[in-house]
């Protein structure tokens, strides 16, 4: 785990912790991640990390029925969005951030995430696409990363997902998040590891909570 010091004002730090998590199962991270908002922590925190193979159901999805019998298991959460995959090749960012203490609207997180995605990606000379109305960044129409987010005591959980060299041929065995459209990896358009993809994601991710 990493702690960066970010300044408010002098009276006040404001601590982001980034926390590396490895490979792990999804409905123990979510009690995790629950159990550290409810704890209300004096500190930001951004989880990195994978998933072991899951399709989770957020709450705008109404045709999927959960069946944690399946391989992979069908998950209901309460995460914003439809259905998605997560695997192994997938880098999962979540987002335990107090809202009262970021320099934006807690509205506007969804867009300022999607936004440093992109211009991440941009700084590889990738063009993409965001999409705010079904949440994620786009490569030629096909879905690159998806988002989904929950806010509760003032505190946000869950976050991003980006492919990297995911298993397409589960993930697409779903329209992801409801959409007649299919996923890709970040792989198959540019020559970078995924240790990079991470550096420059969290670097990026840091500027969410620096005052202006």
């Amino acid at each position: 785990m990493v702690s960066y010091s970010l300044c408010r004002s002098r009276k006040n730090i404001m601590t982001l912790k980034i926390e590396h998590k490895g490979l792990i199962d999804y409905e123990s991270c979510i009690a995790d991640m629950k159990q550290l908002v409810e704890s209300q922590p004096n500190y930001h925190s951004i989880w990195v990390l994978e998933h072991n193979p899951v399709f989770t159901i957020g709450i705008s999805e109404k045709d999927t029925k959960e069946d944690k019998k399946k391989d992979p298991p069908f998950i209901k959460t309460d995460r914003g969005g439809k259905i998605t995959y997560h695997g192994p090749g997938q880098k999962i960012f979540y987002f335990i951030l107090n809202l009262k203490d970021v320099p934006f609207r807690p509205t506007d997180l969804t867009k300022n995430v999607l936004q440093k995605t992109s211009d991440t990606l941009n700084g590889y000379g990738l063009e993409n696409k965001i999409n705010l109305e079904d949440p994620g960044i786009y490569l030629e129409n096909k879905k690159l990363a998806s988002v989904g987010m929950r806010i509760r005591r003032n505190y946000s959980y869950h976050g991003l997902s980006i492919n990297f060299d995911t298993n397409l041929s589960t993930f697409n065995t779903i329209k992801p998040c409801g959409l007649a459209v299919q996923a890709c990896n970040l792989n198959q358009y540019i020559d970078i590891s995924i240790d990079e993809l991470t550096s420059d994601l969290i670097d990026a991710y840091k500027e969410l909570v620096k005052a202006k």
